[in-house]
């Protein structure tokens, strides 16, 4: 193994190719996630240079061995079939757009509940039509869905917050929506257009519906599935485009395709077909992280939830193997590592609920402060940017730990609405 050369180089003197293995603050309190990432092009330069003065570069991870590694992976994918195109070059196709947020989290939260309670109200009328041995209707499914899109837009920490809430009906019926807001972030986050976000989302809402066929007995065992449950589970993915044939409108090929592929694996290890890398459509790779990260933060009859931070640890370990890398990690840019609605414990001992992440200071995010450091509820609640705010005693006030919904009384959902 070659040993590990590093050196010290100010941000101005970053050239791409080479590999930042390290910086001259925490990466937690900037937007580069990675613990080391290779510099593409001078965009990224310029990138580290609003948060950093110098960075660490690993030479053995530099130029040379990228040229190689690159090399490496072109041949291995030409032997699999799987396109060669890079993400960036694979974005350049589809016209791109620039988000910014247009209103706080405060301003959007009502105006996002109320979308969402109508997507709600129609699915349960999709539902009962299925239930009911009817086909499926999504006659109205996008004068529902775009409402939603457009507070995604405008801020989507509300509708992330909404993502959260895991007390609202069953989980099958609650992933469906979730896994829409989810798609629709991901969607935003790498510069996907509005219809193509209400794309993401209709399919959202429609990856799981064939679920609605398999028996109850069988979704919600705790024990072991055996070999045959586990097969009937897995025809929920035919049951779906069938129901989806059926429709009372012709359904999109791009949600046709979340629908079919949610369930592959980049690294071909997936079902039904094993796909592998881009032969997957874009779509379905975007619709395998929200289902997947929705999933494990859920509670669900045969396991419990983990928290959201070993949720995102967790999958960002998964990348390159079940989900592509600059998804994935686009995905971790979306939600941050405080995301919107998280009952927070600071160290000065008040309780609040976060309200909007500091994309430069993702460890110091703005915070509604609800409970005093006696733990009784304030009369007004009080915002606080930890960035920037002081203590008492003229120290930073940072957060000391996340809470479980319910802590000191606390319920995110009850007051998110």
């Amino acid at each position: 193994m070659p040993q590990v050369k590093t050196t010290k180089v100010y941000v101005h003197q970053v050239e791409p190719g080479m590999y930042v293995s390290g910086l001259d603050r925490p990466w937690l309190e900037t937007p580069f996630y990675l613990q080391g990432f290779m510099v593409r092009n001078t965009s990224e330069v310029q990138k580290l240079a609003l948060y950093c003065d110098y960075v660490y570069i690993d030479y053995n991870k530099s130029i040379a061995n990228f040229e190689v590694a690159v090399a490496h992976k072109i041949g291995h994918d030409r032997k699999l079939g799987v396109a060669e195109t890079p993400f960036d070059k694979e974005l350049a196709t589809r016209r791109i757009t620039k988000y910014s947020e247009q209103v706080a989290v405060t301003s959007e939260i009502k105006i996002a509940n109320r979308a969402y309670q109508n997507i709600r109200e129609e699915f349960d009328g999709m539902a009962s039509r299925i239930n009911a041995g009817k086909s499926l209707n999504i006659a109205n499914l996008s004068e529902v869905v775009n409402p939603l899109v457009d507070s995604v837009i405008r801020n989507p920490g509300a509708s992330i917050w909404l993502a959260k809430l895991k007390s609202q009906d069953s989980y099958t019926y609650r992933h469906c929506l979730a896994v829409a807001i989810w798609c629709a972030v991901i969607g935003r986050q790498i510069g996907l257009p509005k219809k193509e976000l209400a794309l993401l989302s209709t399919g959202g809402m429609l990856l799981d519906i064939g679920k609605l066929k398999i028996p109850g007995q069988i979704l919600n065992k705790k024990d072991q599935l055996t070999e045959r449950e586990f097969s009937l589970i897995k025809k929920h993915v035919d049951l779906s485009l069938k129901m989806a044939s059926e429709s009372s409108r012709t359904i999109a090929k791009p949600v046709i395709d979340m629908i079919a592929y949610h369930h592959e694996r980049f690294n071909g290890n997936g079902y039904p077909h094993a796909l592998q890398g881009t032969q997957i459509p874009l779509y379905a790779r975007i619709a395998a992280i929200a289902d997947c990260y929705d999933a494990i933060t859920s509670q669900r009859v045969y396991a419990h939830p983990i928290p959201h931070a070993t949720a995102l640890k967790k999958m960002y370990e998964w990348r390159g193997y079940d989900f592509q890398p600059e998804l994935i990690e686009a995905f971790i840019q979306s939600v941050g590592v405080y995301p919107t609605g998280t009952l927070v414990e600071l160290t000065s001992g008040e309780v609040g609920i976060v309200i909007k992440e500091n994309a430069g200071k993702r460890l110091r995010p703005h915070v509604l402060v609800i409970l005093d450091r006696h733990k009784n509820q304030l009369e007004d609640f009080v915002e606080m940017d930890l960035s920037t705010h002081i203590g008492a005693d003229n120290r930073n006030i940072d957060i000391a730990r996340t809470l479980e919904a319910g802590a000191y009384g606390l319920d995110p959902e009850a007051l998110y609405i």
